[in-house]
């Protein structure tokens, strides 16, 4: 089978783009939690693991940008 540019086995629905120009505050809302959801799983990481440096340096620079996209 064909793999597409996003390396989806299908190839995308065209209504999908009329489904979210209706629903967009609900897909931005979503998103927005999305993005604090990671950040926070972050933080509860450093907060849990502080001994760990490998894992708080890795895990840092991940909550300052999922907490700029919120």
């Amino acid at each position: 089978m064909e793999k597409h540019v996003l390396g989806l086995e299908l190839p995308t629905d065209p209504r999908w783009v009329n489904i979210a120009e209706k629903n967009i505050a609900d897909i931005l809302i979503d998103h927005a939690y999305c993005e604090q959801k990671a950040a926070s799983s972050c933080i509860s990481l450093i907060v849990n693991y502080p001994e760990k440096a490998g894992l708080v340096e890795m895990m840092a620079p991940v909550v300052a940008e999922e907490w700029a996209h919120f």
